[in-house]
């Protein structure tokens, strides 16, 4: 199925450097944007709205707007590694009276650097992707999502990466957009080898969008997580939980060493 223009997706990272010894990772970024607008003409009514909202750290974004039947309600949101999105849309076939459209979209997206450690040389690890939603469309309006996770080699791609680059340890893209009704309940697993020691870049996007009575509803679905050997352990620059170990903080190894002194010591005395 060909999709529309606005499912086309584009996700990317890119950094300026003079010199490869000059270049430093970004930081980690969440981010969740919703929009929607409606506009029509109805024999003397007439009516527009156009509104956007963003949030820099992953928490919901959220817009609606109604009037004379034609509106829209768009909800995205990050939390760890579970992206939700939540696009509908109000549409009234004007027919001779007048014309109109609706449209909405979600959009959670995360971008994050990871290291594995707990051992040397080469490991392996795996990565699954879940997605659950449906999509329902009508005769004059359509519903779509586009799903993007990849999985890359910082130090190997250098200043940018796209999905189709064959150093890629593990990616998955899928997208659905049309006027039926779709219910959408997909498992991806892929395997992957990683170097010990090493920084991989993650990014996941996840869209929803909706025109003309279309509904969207990703709202608790998205997830996706990480499974390795249990030495294998995985230092997030997000701070976040994908299902490998955390590499301890500084502090938690002091507190654990004092832990294990004291332990030592009550049992001398036990002695």
């Amino acid at each position: 199925m060909q999709l529309p223009a606005f499912m086309t997706l584009a996700v990317g990272l890119s950094a300026a450097m003079a010199a490869p010894s000059a270049w430093a990772l970004p930081d980690a970024e969440l981010n969740s944007t919703a929009t929607g607008s409606y506009d029509f003409t109805l024999g003397a009514k007439s009516g527009n709205l156009s509104t956007s909202e963003s949030d820099a750290t992953g928490a919901p974004s959220t817009v609606s707007g109604s009037k004379n039947g034609f509106g829209f309600d768009a909800t995205a949101a990050v939390n760890e590694t579970a992206l939700s999105a939540y696009a509908s849309t109000a549409y009234h076939p004007a027919g001779n009276a007048g014309s109109g459209s609706s449209s909405a979209s979600a959009v959670a997206s995360l971008t994050d650097f990871i290291t594995f450690s707990g051992g040397a040389g080469m490991g392996s690890a795996s990565l699954t992707a879940l997605l659950t939603g449906t999509l329902t469309g009508n005769n004059f309006g359509s519903a779509g999502y586009s799903l993007s996770i990849a999985l890359y080699d910082v130090t190997d791609l250098g200043t940018s990466y796209s999905l189709s680059n064959p150093l890629m340890l593990a990616a998955d893209t899928r997208n659905i957009a049309g006027r039926q009704f779709v219910t959408v309940n997909d498992t991806f697993e892929s395997d992957f080898d990683f170097e010990y020691g090493k920084t991989y870049g993650l990014v996941a996007t996840f869209s929803a969008l909706a025109d003309n009575g279309g509904v969207a509803d990703f709202s608790n679905t998205t997830s996706f997580a990480m499974a390795a050997a249990p030495n294998v352990r995985l230092e997030s620059q997000a701070g976040i939980d994908y299902g490998i170990a955390a590499v301890p903080e500084p502090q938690s190894y002091a507190m654990l060493l004092a832990g294990i002194g004291l332990m030592g010591l009550i049992a001398r005395r036990r002695s």
